[in-house]
């Protein structure tokens, strides 16, 4: 057998004889040519080498975010704590949070000085992990980058670009992160079905020590209807293992992932950008004696021949051509008109009247549309970074003319430095979008605390709970990763953006102070697809935006689908025959309310009244549509939302037209720094159940029994969907820009990638 073969090899490399299997020959006497099988047996050596980890780590520690990579004991916290809670006579706040508690404003300030040092992900990562505090952790990563420097051994299993090597650019870090997360864990995985949407069996809990936290973010770490229930081979996995190794296994394989290439391969260890050396991650460097002479054919290289396990292309199928758009060496303007009113960006455009004067050859001039940036330059960023920003006004043909950059010139179309502050918008516009729509506003805002929601407060037999599980499938699981790889300190989006202070994002962005995020029916955006009089008032020529036109198509069947359900669900189900909410809902309430207020969200006086409970009756007209508006916010989101701001392959290809973080003064991407970008829009783009799927399984076995009727209501969703889909193909046959994003052709039913 193949786990006989190839001892010899890995004891020349410094392995145990039993991990003989995972040594080149081992491999390939496994090959069949077929990658699939490779990369499973990959998967296979490397969980082997896990399991091998039985060390104990029992000291429990808090590791501070701060560079340091120091920790502290629970007794020297308890005393800090005691030291914060002692009398404090300064200016004292009152938080309007239904508490009445009242804090001085130094002890304020301390415990939020505390709090943002404090790293949760490290925390937990020493409570899960058994042995990230024994000297065995020093192995696996001295193992996994053994794994990723035999470059020449991956080209053989075509894992890696035939002629791109990795001296010059990557680090263990980033070549380790592409071969297992991008071409292992991504090759095994296989497109779900509505199968795997389980019927619920029972409730979650709220303990704190299921949760996993980053700053105001709090995620579970197991989802209550099936975890992780992501890969097709869990069925060959014994369900003891799946119980009590999952955990400890993910999150000793994201510590190990996390320390690498770090000053001290410690968590918090600091990393290398590597932007100041002339032959160290450098386009010149990288392509040299190459056949690649432009950047995104480099980049490309890496997921040509790169396919999941039933032949879907890791890199998403191209919708938009951007490249049309380049010409003479330089972007023309039309792209940022196609980005801003066709494609990705028309949530964000404002409509309004901006004058300015005194501009050279034009005096002054008043433009009609704007999408502003300028917030965002606030940020800090590291040494060499180039900083985010930019606001760019557009013409009433939608065509850019003018910016004002992050320290307030005015650059207008046609100078020196127009194409270099395009690039900055471009890229501060797509990840401002991928870091505060689609991951905080739809996974964190929306996905984990429907899921949450859902799973606490409501009996698994409720029938709002089995419709809320087509919409919340997978988002636990998807959220825990995230919260690792793209909220956690030292990982993905940290090392691919620029941010000086990146957990503390976790903290400003979803925080209702800060003004990023509103609540999810206050949104703009949102309230013009939901509320008449707002869908009014937009400019024409955003109605005419595939987002929002589109938009109000799909808002409008969920809203139909929402009539139906409560037209059976609310008079005894929802709301008791007494005028007082039920059970669940009171429940369902509690919980949204607990968990807005935990992650500091923004919540509007309405909302806020409801969720509160200190409208006790449900009689009142306002109590259901409330309720009724809320879910179909949620549904929306998770779904065409979920899309249109996450579907973002076409603009990251090219590190020329958009990338997350650069060299100041550069308009483009460096190597290392968008290959890690890539994997995390890799691994967000794997095949989901699709949300016009026959989900009535669901509806099986419900208390009280409205099977019937539910079912009666999907179908009818599912005709609604059909009408859209043709709808929205007519459109597309006369844009000038193509948009599928909202066509039920593509969308999926919940936020689980």
């Amino acid at each position: 057998s193949a786990f006989s073969l190839g001892s010899r090899g890995a004891l020349s490399a410094g392995l145990p004889r039993h991990f003989g299997a995972c040594s080149g020959q081992g491999l390939r006497a496994a090959m069949t040519g077929k990658a699939p099988l490779v990369t499973l047996l990959l998967a296979v050596c490397l969980a082997a080498l896990a399991g091998q980890a039985v060390a104990q780590d029992g000291d429990e520690e808090v590791c501070q975010a701060d560079g340091t990579g120091a920790c502290v004991g629970k007794a020297v916290r308890d005393e800090i704590h005691e030291a914060h809670t002692a009398e404090d006579g300064g200016e004292t706040k009152c938080y309007a949070d239904g508490t009445g508690s009242c804090v001085g404003k130094a002890v304020r300030d301390e415990v939020h000085e505390a709090n943002t040092a404090e790293d949760g992900i490290a925390n937990d990562i020493h409570k899960m992990c058994p042995v990230a505090g024994s000297g065995i952790r020093n192995y696996f990563q001295g193992l996994m980058k053994w794994f990723g420097r035999r470059i020449g051994f991956h080209k053989m299993l075509s894992l890696w670009p035939e002629d791109i090597a990795s001296e010059g650019w990557s680090d263990d870090y980033t070549t380790v992160n592409y071969l297992v997360v991008a071409r292992i864990m991504i090759g095994l995985y296989w497109t779900r079905d509505p199968s795997w949407v389980k019927i619920p069996t029972a409730m979650a809990t709220d303990k704190e020590e299921d949760l996993i936290r980053v700053e105001n973010v709090h995620a579970p770490h197991e989802d209550i209807d099936g975890s992780p229930n992501f890969f097709w081979m869990e069925s060959f996995v014994p369900s003891f293992f799946l119980k009590y190794a999952y955990m400890p296994a993910v999150t000793c394989f994201y510590s190990t992932l996390r320390r690498m290439s770090t000053h001290n391969n410690e968590l918090n260890g600091t990393f290398e950008d590597a932007l100041d050396d002339p032959f160290m991650n450098t386009w010149e460097v990288v392509m040299n004696n190459t056949k690649y002479k432009k950047k995104v054919d480099w980049v490309m290289a890496f997921y040509d021949k790169a396919h999941s396990m039933d032949g879907q292309p890791l890199w998403p199928k191209q919708m938009t051509q951007f490249s049309l758009y380049f010409k003479k060496d330089e972007w023309e303007d039309r792209l940022e008109y196609a980005i801003a009113f066709h494609l990705i960006g028309a949530h964000r455009v404002e409509a309004g009247s901006w004058e300015f004067g005194n501009l050279p050859g034009i005096e002054s001039v008043t433009l009609p549309f704007r999408v502003a940036l300028n917030i965002f330059s606030t940020f800090e960023v590291r040494l060499h970074m180039g900083r985010y920003g930019t606001d760019l006004y557009f013409n009433e043909d939608g065509l850019p003319v003018l910016i004002k950059t992050p320290d307030g010139e005015i650059v207008l179309r046609g100078d020196k430095s127009w194409q270099y502050w395009k690039f900055v918008w471009r890229s501060t516009f797509i990840t401002v979008i991928t870091l505060v729509d689609h991951l905080h506003l739809a996974h964190f805002r929306t996905a984990n605390l429907l899921s949450r929601a859902v799973r606490e407060a409501l009996d698994p037999e409720f029938p709002i709970r089995r419709l809320a599980s087509i919409f919340t499938f997978g988002s636990i699981f998807v959220n825990l990763q995230a919260m690792h790889t793209l909220a956690g300190p030292n990982h993905l989006l940290h090392r691919a953006t620029p941010f000086k202070e990146f957990t503390k994002l976790s903290s400003v962005v979803p925080s209702g102070d800060s003004g990023i995020i509103t609540d999810i029916t206050d949104l703009p955006a949102i309230k013009a697809l939901m509320v008449d009089e707002e869908w009014e008032k937009l400019h024409p020529k955003l109605k005419e935006a595939p987002f929002f036109a589109d938009g109000r198509l799909l808002v409008g069947a969920f809203r139909k689908l929402m009539d139906s359900i409560f037209a059976v669900s609310w008079e005894g189900t929802m709301c008791s025959a007494n005028g007082t909410y039920s059970l669940n809902m009171k429940r369902m309430r509690t919980v949204i309310f607990k968990e807005s207020r935990e992650a500091h969200y923004a919540l509007t006086p309405e909302a806020y009244e409801w969720l509160s409970a200190k409208v006790e009756s449900c009689n009142t007209g306002n109590a259901k549509r409330v309720m009724a508006d809320r879910l179909v916010a949620y549904f929306f989101i998770v779904t065409g939302w979920h899309r249109h701001v996450g579907f973002v392959g076409d603009y990251y290809a090219d590190p020329e037209l958009a990338t997350m973080s650069w060299k100041d003064g550069e308009k483009f991407g460096r190597p290392r720094q968008h290959i890690i970008m890539t994997i995390i829009n890799v691994f967000t783009s794997t095949h989901q159940p699709l949300l016009k799927e026959d989900y009535t399984h669901l509806f099986d076995g419900m208390k009280p029994d409205l099977g019937k009727e539910y079912k009666s209501a999907w179908k009818m969703f599912l005709k609604d969907l059909d009408e859209i889909e043709a709808e929205i193909n007519r459109r597309n046959m006369k844009r000038e820009i193509l948009n599928i994003n909202m066509n039920p052709l593509i969308l999926e039913s919940s936020i689980s990638k």
